[in-house]
């Protein structure tokens, strides 16, 4: 990988409490030269990056879901009139430019994140851990970290800066070097290694639940390997998986509001009792819902449902599919409109602390391993897909979950619709059309509907479906970057 330099913004100095995992309580400022000199401060600084992965996906920013759900056919977003939602309306139409706040959030907190790391990887062997196992773990938590956040940079701006050291300087933090956008084909090969070197320093299982274990570096490097459609790879690494104790929940609303089970390869942490509580629930209900669906201690997002089911995933379930009674639900407002809205997240909100849910988020999960190997097996051999098809599917409560002739006859297909009733809202799909080279096809087609629904507000939607997304316009005017054709 590339050497190259970035500062650590905002809290890149300061030292946080770690009496409890997610805990955060900010003690006083520190310099990159008097901190981490402890295996504590090593831990409050893997806290902050743990922190900061998680804003991708809640939904102060959230920002992975709109990504992975909102430029998918799953969803739309609810016409309400509200204009100062256009950055969302932009991305979920394809009609987005490089000033759309989306795309500089998630850069933003991404760089952020992996200059955390940055810093934590070029001093801890400067700290004398007691117990050398203990030090491995924390490499691998942040090697995985590092890893997973540029997997994300790469999938979605495609060439990216490769940054792994700390700048110190300004004159390291503005170099040429820094100011590079490296070829995918780098990023995939250092994510791989990286990714491998996590696999190797983790631990299997951990006490402290929301940690990186090996299972979530497995994970993380055959999503890597699906996405460079390398399905033999892929194949053996979800198969340890599979040795690993894992297991489907027998039921799947458990799934989403149970926490640190089973089924959780990789769980994202909140918790209203530190204050980080989950609440992207806000975001997936009608405006005109007020307190109905959310009860009296949230409210809904001002634009209302921003990941509105679209009638294409609603056909897709069968009426016996515990899935499709989880995930949607019917609300009709009080002058009789009928609306229809993801429920899969309908944990009630904590009583004490406002809009904040006690649930976590499924980063990765078993069944989505499962399904991963399903499709190796379907692509380069090595086992029976029909039988893990089946497993997911009875499961889900379908009366007869065996295959129908025509679902044997397109098994690509099948396991793909099948992905995508498992896994819906769970920001998977828009990556699982882009890894497949079908994302042109399918949101080409999704977007005609929209149209011919009046399902659109922006201009030109859906007329050019772009499968990398520019950079921050800011990083091109301040600092020269060259920007993605086409974006200009």
């Amino acid at each position: 990988m590339m050497k190259k330099y970035i500062i650590l913004t905002l809290l890149s100095f300061i030292a946080f409490s770690c009496e409890d995992f997610l805990d955060e309580e900010p003690i006083g400022f520190r310099t990159p030269t008097s901190f981490y000199q402890t295996e504590d401060e090593i831990d409050r600084a893997l806290a902050g990056v743990y922190k900061r992965h998680r804003d991708l996906y809640g939904a102060g920013a959230g920002t992975m879901l709109r990504f992975g759900e909102s430029r998918s056919d799953n969803t739309n977003i609810e016409i309400t009139g509200d204009g100062g939602g256009i950055a969302e309306d932009e991305l979920n139409e394809f009609t987005m430019i490089s000033t759309n706040g989306n795309i500089g959030t998630f850069w933003t907190i991404s760089y952020n994140a992996i200059a955390r790391v940055n810093f934590l990887l070029a001093n801890i062997d400067n700290v004398d851990y007691v117990v050398e196992e203990r030090r491995d773990a924390r490499l691998g938590e942040a090697l995985f970290l590092r890893s997973a956040l540029y997997f994300n940079l790469v999938r979605i701006y495609g060439d990216v800066p490769c940054i792994v050291n700390p700048g110190l300087t300004p004159d390291q933090i503005l170099s040429d070097e820094f100011l590079e956008r490296d070829p995918e084909s780098e990023i995939y090969s250092s994510i791989l290694e990286e990714a491998q070197e996590a696999i190797d320093f983790l631990p299997v299982t951990t006490d402290a639940p929301g940690r990186a274990t090996r299972g979530a570096a497995l994970m993380l490097k055959a999503k890597i390997h699906m996405t460079l459609q390398q399905y033999t790879e892929a194949r053996s690494l979800l198969e340890e998986i599979t040795t690993l104790g894992y297991s489907l929940l027998p039921n799947y609303s458990d799934v989403f509001f149970t926490k640190n089970h089973a089924e959780g390869i990789f769980e994202l942490q909140f918790s209203p009792a530190l204050d980080q509580g989950a609440n992207y629930f806000s975001n997936f209900v009608p405006f005109s819902s007020g307190q109905d669906i959310l009860g009296s201690n949230s409210n809904p997002n001002s634009r209302g449902n921003q990941y509105q089911p679209t009638q294409s995933i609603i056909d897709l379930y069968s009426d016996d599919d515990d899935r499709k009674a989880h995930n949607i639900s019917n609300y009709i407002d009080a002058n009789g409109i009928e609306y229809q809205w993801v429920s899969k997240f309908a944990f009630p909100f904590d009583q004490v602390q406002f809009n904040q849910q006690n649930i976590n988020w499924q980063m990765y999960r078993y069944a989505d391993a499962l399904l991963m190997l399903a499709e190796c097996y379907e692509q380069v051999g090595g086992g029976d897909p029909v039988a893990i098809l089946e497993q997911i599917r009875e499961r889900a409560g379908l009366d007869d979950p065996s295959l129908g002739a025509d679902e044997l006859a397109d098994l690509e297909q099948t396991i793909a619709d099948e992905r995508r009733r498992e896994l819906a809202f769970e920001a998977h799909r828009y990556f699982d059309l882009l890894r497949t080279g079908k994302l042109v096809e399918v949101m080409s087609s999704h977007g005609q509907d929209q149209i011919a629904q009046g399902q659109t507000v922006t201009a030109n939607a859906y007329q050019d479906i772009r499968t990398v997304i520019g950079i921050p316009f800011a990083e091109v005017v301040e600092f020269g970057m060259e920007q993605t054709p086409g974006w200009e």
